[in-house]
């Protein structure tokens, strides 16, 4: 087969990343607890996601196999396809099960007085059907920070160890 140029190795190898690299810190793998404010936002940036992650598998096998000398277009085609449709399923059943796990809030405790933004809040998994914030265990005590305007940032928080001189306790 013949070698692919490097400009072109990069620039699909950038096309293919970028995707893997949204997918997987904002949702796997959450270092920094960075969550959307917005759920619709969150939904439409996922399917965008998603669909670009698509393509780009599909643009980059297509590149690597098909080659202008043997004129192998439609082999190329029909592999590429393949496995877009493959990732399609595979990503596809993943991003749904992400749809269906999402943070929801309970109830706010603690607001801050110097920022009203910033809350102690309550949050439990909800799983739709599956079910989800039913048990004690559910649920989780964290601060939530707005970050930038489209985003919340959510910490643990032991609401014993906090000042109250800094804190209005909520109804």
């Amino acid at each position: 087969m013949k070698e692919i140029n490097t400009k072109t190795k990069k620039k699909f190898s950038i096309l293919f990343l970028v995707p893997i690299f949204f997918i997987f810190f904002y949702t796997v793998g959450q270092f920094i607890p960075v969550y959307f404010i917005d759920s619709n936002l969150r939904m439409r940036f996922y399917i965008f996601i998603f669909i670009l992650l698509v393509v780009s598998v599909i643009w980059t096998i297509f590149k690597i196999v098909y080659n202008p000398k043997e004129g192998n277009i439609v082999k190329a085609s029909v592999a590429s396809l393949l496995i877009g449709f493959i990732s399609f399923f595979i990503f596809g059943f993943w991003t749904i099960i992400l749809f269906l796990g999402v943070w929801a809030e309970a109830a706010t405790y603690f607001v801050k007085k110097s920022n009203p933004q910033v809350k102690i809040i309550s949050r439990y998994v909800n799983e739709g059907a599956f079910g989800g914030g039913t048990e004690p265990g559910d649920y989780h005590m964290v601060v939530h920070r707005p970050f930038l305007f489209l985003f919340k940032i959510e910490t643990s928080v032991d609401t014993i160890s906090i000042d109250k001189n800094e804190w209005i306790k909520s109804n």
